[in-house]
């Protein structure tokens, strides 16, 4: 159990980890309640906003005047230490230049700042097609693998290019339809989940229309492997035997045979599969490798590949909201993930993303239709049902952002928590597509 000192603002350490605030958190920009200061500029914006806060006792630096003794989490410290020598740097500098596009598509260029050219329910309209094809390719290549067919790249290729035109246009659209989609296994689901994941991240990045596709089809294949383990093993409901879970682990090396014995591979896309599973302190596996030994695709395909596990439902775990999902990958920055990688991901999908369920603090349920670029805990919702969870006549859209505030300055209504995709038997989708 931690405890946590109350102490000004102006006394603020790097390394502390800030567990509450003298203001509502909602009040501030702060994405999560909850987090460790991890440079000089968290410490100055915390204080414009707040003269108090409190900390936890255990993460006050032992050369602190506050608390000598000792500091919490040395082992995460470490490793923060040494990615600050290695890794702070441009994120758009870490991508392989691309070559001089060869004709004038506006997805070709590299470091391009894409904007959407779609409503959601325009796109919504064109996805739903874009996503049920993707779906049945998926689950057909999957299932010719699973009967010891060769992996049939260029029809997933296929798939590919209309799903990145599709986030090119507008990302959140997809994004609602793999939140809500049923269809298939968990591998199937998760497979095409997180190619759409990883496109979102790397148009939010710039990247150039040919790495796009090679991200997509990369995120599509990091589960390749487990078409050579048992479904007693995939399905089970329980904790898995040391046996078993070392048999689920070799999925990585099954991926890699599978993607050695097909043909025109991209390299990037053999990194993602090699690489998902390793973690930036060297805890992950087959090789434990750490900070920059993992090529840059590789720890993308880590951060989506542990995003959408968090939040899909499996045979063991139930799925978290999108929001807490956020929340874990941030308490795991600069440990298992780059925390730049979270940051930007952060940013692509949204704190809370459009299309996802939110329960505000009045209890009426919502769904987010906008995001608020600057205050990004604020954004449009559509109440759809009240507080007693029945389904309102007529919905009605707010921004929070401006929503009328209290006689103290408060706003009124806020997003209490974010909700499970299907939470109340709700597909977000069917409100565009009607």
């Amino acid at each position: 159990m931690f405890t946590t000192l109350k102490i000004d603002s102006n006394q603020l350490e790097v390394g502390m980890y800030v567990a509450q605030l003298d203001r509502p958190w909602l009040e501030t920009p702060f994405l999560f309640q909850g987090f460790y200061i991890r440079s000089q500029d968290e410490i100055t914006e915390l204080q414009k906003y707040c003269k108090n806060v409190f900390v936890h006792r255990e993460s006050i630096p032992e050369d602190s005047k506050l608390n000598p003794r000792s500091r919490a989490r040395p082992n995460d410290e470490k490793v923060k230490s040494e990615s600050r020598k290695t890794s702070r740097f441009s994120l758009r500098n870490l991508f392989r230049p691309s070559e001089p596009p060869e004709s004038d598509d506006q997805f070709a260029r590299t470091g391009t700042f894409y904007h959407d050219s779609a409503t959601l329910k325009e796109e919504l309209q064109t996805a739903s097609g874009v996503h049920e094809e993707a779906v049945n390719t998926v689950h057909d290549v999957m299932n010719q693998l699973s009967n010891s067919e060769n992996l049939d790249v260029p029809r997933l290729r296929t798939a590919v290019t209309p799903m990145v035109n599709s986030i090119l246009r507008n990302p959140a659209a997809l994004a609602c339809l793999v939140r809500m989609q049923k269809k298939g296994s968990y591998i199937y689901r998760h497979s095409l989940a997180s190619s759409v994941w990883a496109t979102i991240l790397g148009r939010h990045i710039g990247l150039s229309r040919d790495d796009l596709n090679v991200i997509a089809l990369g995120a599509m294949l990091l589960d390749v492997g487990k078409t050579r383990i048992p479904d007693g093993i995939l399905q089970k409901p329980q904790e898995l035997s040391d046996t078993e879970a070392k048999l689920m682990r070799r999925h990585v090396e099954f991926g890699l045979d599978i993607l050695h014995e097909s043909k025109d591979v991209d390299p990037r896309v053999i990194e993602m599969v090699a690489y998902h599973h390793e973690r930036y302190n060297g805890t992950g596996y087959p090789k434990g490798l750490k900070g920059s030994e993992l090529p840059v695709f590789g720890r993308i395909a880590g951060v989506v590949d542990a995003y959408d596990a968090m939040i899909t439902p499996r045979p063991y775990a139930e799925p978290m909201s999108s929001y807490d999902a956020l929340r874990q990958l941030r308490v795991l920055a600069d440990v298992e993930f780059q925390a730049e990688i979270i940051d930007q991901f952060t940013q692509a999908i949204g704190v809370f993303p459009t299309g996802t369920l939110v329960e505000l603090n009045t209890g009426d349920v919502a769904v987010v239709t906008r995001q608020n670029k600057i205050r990004r805990l604020r954004p449009e919702v559509m109440i759809i049902m009240d507080s007693d969870k029945k389904l309102l006549e007529s919905f009605k859209v707010m921004d929070l952002n401006s929503e009328s505030v209290t006689d103290n300055g408060m706003h009124s209504l806020w997003i209490e928590r974010g909700l499970p995709p299907g939470s109340f038997g709700i597909d977000p989708t069917e409100l565009y597509l009607d």
